[in-house]
């Protein structure tokens, strides 16, 4: 069984996923890099995944996104950090996941969208209006991430407090 972890981007998939790999003594995956290394397999460009995005548009990336999840559905027993729209680039995702725990990290909005315009405006969201494309696109993942997670914890406040609510959860699962 692998752990899954979902929510928006900027709300810690990475780090939390790499801590929790570590505690688990499980292996540590990233779709990011996974669609980096099928990039750079088909073309033979080494790109990061925000470049592959903004050379390629959200068409382009959605399909590489969809291949990697494809490749990660071979992987076991690991720590697995899916992108921020992951989820929904496949209607049949909760058939796909049934078998694995899947967490989804909440961040309030507020704090969430200062996270995210640390690193600029990314390709994705409209430039010309920001916030008002983050909060609806915002409103429109949550109901998903939350309908998706076995286990939902809040990530607004510390690394530390995330993991040690997510392994509290785990132990009320028997996930080790």
């Amino acid at each position: 069984m692998n752990i899954i972890i979902i929510g928006f981007k900027g709300c810690g998939k990475t780090l939390i996923g790499k801590i929790l790999a570590k505690r688990l003594k499980r292996e540590f995956h990233d779709i990011d890099l996974i669609i980096e290394s099928i990039y750079l397999q088909e073309t033979g460009e080494n790109l990061r995944f925000r470049e592959i995005y903004e050379k390629h548009g959200n068409e382009y990336f959605r399909n590489l996104e969809k291949k990697a999840f494809e490749k990660m559905q071979n992987l076991k027993n690991c720590v697995i950090s899916l992108g921020g729209g992951t989820i929904f680039t496949d209607e049949n995702i909760y058939k796909k996941l049934v078998d694995n725990i899947t967490i989804y990290l909440h961040v309030e909005s507020d704090i969430l969208y200062e996270r995210i315009l640390r690193n600029g405006v990314p390709a994705f969201f409209d430039s010309s209006s920001p916030r008002v494309y983050f909060d609806r696109l915002y409103a429109e993942r949550v109901p998903g991430y939350r309908k998706l997670a076995d286990i939902i914890v809040n990530n607004s406040k510390s690394a530390e407090d995330t993991l040690n609510n997510i392994m509290e959860e785990l132990n009320k699962k028997n996930v080790r």
